[in-house]
């Protein structure tokens, strides 16, 4: 079967793509995506400036492409079986924490102090909607203000969880550390419960 230069040319681009994004991995495992410059991410990844620039402006537009192919993947897993009536966020959580188990060396370097934790609330953000309401239902009538406070401090909570999980090689299933951050917010949603406004 004869290719076409067509597609030779696109299979060229998605592999130095590729080699961009996995030696920009390996370098972040040593400092943050800022510390990281274009030249050295080249050297790193055997391509040479020219080439570089022309997907690219900074190692950060590298890092940014990669976070938008994981919420892409993760948005697509939950849209089949999880944005419906999954009032509590339950599934949704055990799916997210599944998919960061399957993606764990990526996930591990993003979840580091070298990492771009700021990824993980955007993430949180998919189903927030959703969940705010299922809250809502279970009791808590809190203004809109209050309520994003609490979401806030459930968010920040869980993605503590998920990076000590992160850290200590995830030695938990998913179901295991998704149950955990369910027991977590549980106790403050029953506490918001009963205290109301």
């Amino acid at each position: 079967m004869v290719h076409s230069p067509e597609t030779k040319t696109d299979r060229r681009v998605l592999y130095t793509k590729m080699f961009l994004k996995e030696s920009l991995l390996e370098l972040m495992k040593e400092k943050p995506v800022d510390k990281i410059t274009p030249t050295e991410l080249c050297r790193r990844a055997g391509i040479n400036r020219n080439t570089f620039y022309t997907h690219y402006y900074t190692p950060r537009d590298v890092l940014a492409e990669i976070e938008e192919e994981f919420s892409a993947q993760i948005f697509e897993s939950l849209q089949g079986n999880v944005m419906s009536e999954d009032a509590y966020g339950e599934t949704m959580l055990i799916e997210i924490c599944r998919i960061i188990y399957e993606r764990k060396d990526f996930c591990k370097i993003l979840l580091s102090e070298n990492g771009d934790a700021a990824f993980f609330e955007s993430l949180t953000s998919l189903g927030k909607g959703m969940i705010m309401e299922g809250w809502r239902r279970q009791g808590i009538d809190l203004p809109d203000e209050k309520m994003e406070m609490f979401f806030a401090y459930i968010v920040n909570g869980s993605i503590a969880m998920i990076r000590r999980w992160a850290a200590s090689d995830m030695k938990f299933t998913p179901q295991e550390i998704a149950e955990l951050i369910q027991y977590a917010t549980y106790g403050g949603i029953n506490g918001m419960t009963a205290r109301g406004e």
